[in-house]
């Protein structure tokens, strides 16, 4: 996603200058001049992502015992950059950066995380981004790992003038049944400016053998800044396509809240084709839409997304 100012981009691009200002420079492996387009991404793509994953390596070697193997797990980081143009509207530029460590020597519990999402948002949401163009740091750990649950908790810090202190704990349960596979997940997160506030979802999802899922997502959400209890309904139905990392997904959304009486705010139909795009680590991704949002009496509303995301440590596919 893009915001409206491309200086937000540019702050999106501190943590990986940070990982970058980590790295010993008799570290550096000299490569050879790239001959063409292609290798020069690739070059560029290879490098930071090599400066991600020594950075873990050196926070990781903190918690490494004498018997732990040599091996390492593969952390993570993503850049999602995204226009949006909307009838009789300026073209909004939006970005999204979310990047993980991952400190295998931690047990597997510890993750260390950069990004600028924000916590409660419903899955639907368009912009899940924090408003206020900042970034936010910490720690997440795995307090609980078992078949069927998981229990992790983050704490960190937001930062835009004064830091704000955030923590969130996630609780989440899967269970399969005939061919089924159903998700809850309930999250409680606390910031000290913003307050608390809660989000619960559920999925119900169905994978067939041409690797298609079908998948529905009910949600609900209350903080403090809301307008009272928002929830959310989606359906959508992931279709792989011929090809590496291409895929069509058709999906519908009713958005609706209750503050007092019950509103509905928006229904939005939509159509995303993802691909790999020149290269595997970047994704192209097309969103036509159409919407009947209340803020507009339900006129009708068509508006086309079109982004990209970058990819560092392991691919979409990977995940």
């Amino acid at each position: 996603m893009f915001w409206t100012r491309s200086s937000r981009f540019v702050s999106l691009a501190i943590p990986l200058a940070v990982l970058s200002t980590g790295v010993v420079r008799a570290d550096l492996v000299v490569t050879p001049p790239a001959t063409n387009t292609a290798q020069t991404l690739d070059q560029w793509h290879d490098q930071m992502d090599a400066q991600l994953q020594r950075v873990a390596r050196k926070l990781d070697s903190f918690f490494k015992r004498a018997d732990d193997p040599e091996s390492t797990g593969k952390s993570t980081g993503r850049v999602r950059l995204m226009l949006n143009i909307q009838d009789a509207e300026t073209p909004s530029l939006n970005a999204a950066f979310s990047g993980k460590l991952a400190l295998p020597c931690a047990e597997e519990r510890l993750h260390l995380f950069v990004d600028n999402i924000k916590r409660g948002a419903l899955p639907g949401a368009e912009d899940p981004t924090t408003s206020d163009n900042t970034l936010q740091a910490g720690l997440r750990f795995w307090l609980l790992r078992e078949l069927r649950s998981r229990l992790s908790f983050e704490s960190g810090v937001k930062f835009r003038g004064i830091p704000d202190p955030f923590g969130q704990v996630e609780f989440q349960y899967e269970r399969k049944l005939d061919g089924w596979l159903g998700r809850f997940t309930q999250d409680a997160f606390y910031y000290a400016k913003e307050r608390a506030g809660e989000l619960t979802q559920v999925d119900v999802e169905r994978a067939f053998r041409n690797q298609s899922v079908l998948r529905s997502t009910t949600a609900a959400q209350y903080t403090e800044e809301s307008n009272g209890v928002e929830f959310e309904q989606t359906l959508l139905y992931d279709l792989p396509l011929h090809g590496r990392g291409r895929n069509l997904i058709p999906s519908a959304s009713v958005f609706a809240h209750r503050n007092g009486s019950f509103l509905m705010d928006d229904y939005r139909v939509n159509i995303t084709y993802r691909t790999s795009f020149f290269r595997p680590w970047l994704i192209l991704e097309v969103t036509p839409q159409i919407e009947f949002p209340r803020e507009r009496d339900y006129t009708f509303t068509p508006s086309l997304r079109i982004g990209f995301e970058i990819w560092l440590g392991s691919l979409p596919e990977d995940r």
